[in-house]
């Protein structure tokens, strides 16, 4: 069903290629400050349904097609919580604000969530939401780059994120090169636009269903996923929490445990029903995205999910990442990635 209810979503016009970040700093103070207001009254709403604040790795787009089909369904509602999304002004803000209690939830990815616990920082995973890794190398055809040996010299433009440029560095190494000679400017939000103005050889961070459909309609490209340069598979995307107030508040745990359960539901309606996941998608990426390209980007999405079990992890797999990651320096010391999540709080979930 239709949610026909006033959204709370903050709607963005920025979009995931080629945002301006000055549009992007401006609307994310204020939208942390709603976030933050959110975070500390938890207090149920006139609806009686809790308030739950949740920030964005980036704009919306189909990466998020559970959440958004989740706010549009009503599943959220069902679930009796009030869901507020906000965008970052730096993709790499996730963890900071999780930690420092200023927002309750937050979309990270699997390899910056470690990195975060590295540093000290109070974030655990306790959801996979994309439980594949997506980012690749992309360039054009006509730049001959088509393999990581070809990087040697040219540019690549990078999303700002922790874990991208040691990433890169691995898999130019593997390759028999230099990782020096490989120029790493930080484009932010503007992958794709960099790379068909020529500002960068290639780009690294761009996700597969996403810039890798958008940028091979609009010519020939290479998409080279990591999985295929020597990087072992991961969960993309993660839903982080802070396991101190997870432990120490109640009513904090009950809303993740409720937030759970509605995204949970909202994946299995946009699953069972495409053409409910495009409705729910299309308002909030309104201007970002041609709509017979959020649609293929949406059939590349769903593709990826599971029929059941959202978000389940399994602690085998973040242990041997983690170690992956240490053996080959994305971390300078050991993190126990079997620690950094938990499954207690999916819905049916054993633990």
């Amino acid at each position: 069903m239709t949610d026909t209810r006033p959204s709370r979503i903050r709607r963005r016009t920025l979009t995931r290629p080629g945002a301006r970040m000055l549009a992007m700093v401006a609307a994310a103070a204020v939208a942390l400050t709603a976030c933050q207001a959110s975070s500390d009254n938890a207090e149920p709403g006139e609806t009686g349904a809790a308030p739950v604040s949740v920030l964005l790795d980036w704009s919306p787009n189909p990466d998020h097609v559970a959440l958004y089909t989740a706010q549009h369904t009503g599943t959220y509602a069902d679930a009796g919580v009030d869901v507020t999304f906000t965008t970052p002004s730096n993709t790499a803000d996730a963890a900071r604000e999780v930690s420092l209690g200023r927002v309750d939830l937050a979309i990270s990815y699997e390899p910056d969530t470690l990195i975060a616990l590295e540093q000290g920082l109070d974030v655990i995973s306790v959801a996979a939401l994309i439980p594949t890794s997506l980012t690749s190398l992309i360039a054009r055809t006509e730049s001959g780059i088509t393999s990581a040996a070809d990087l040697e010299g040219k540019t690549v433009g990078l999303s700002g994120l922790a874990s991208q440029e040691p990433t890169l560095d691995f898999i130019a190494r593997e390759a028999g090169i230099d990782p020096d000679s490989i120029s790493t400017p930080n484009v932010q939000q503007s992958l794709n636009q960099s790379l068909l103005t020529d500002q960068v050889d290639a780009i690294f961070g761009a996700f597969r269903n996403i810039e890798g459909v958008e940028l091979g309609a609009r010519g020939d490209v290479e998409i080279m996923p990591v999985t295929e340069l020597g990087v072992p598979d991961y969960a993309e995307l993660v839903i982080i929490a802070n396991p101190n107030r997870l432990a120490g508040d109640a009513d904090y745990a009950e809303r993740v445990g409720d937030f759970l359960a509605g995204t949970g539901a909202g994946q299995q309606a946009a699953l069972a029903d495409r053409r409910i996941a495009l409705e729910s998608l299309t308002p909030v990426t309104e201007g970002s995205y041609e709509p017979d390209m959020l649609e293929k980007m949406i059939d590349a999405t769903l593709a990826l999910l599971p029929e059941e079990d959202f978000g389940r992890q399994t602690a085998r797999d973040w242990a041997a990442y983690a170690s992956w990651m240490h053996g080959n320096g994305l971390l300078e010391t050991e993190v126990d990635g079997a620690a950094a999540m938990t499954n207690d709080y999916l819905p049916l979930s054993g633990g």
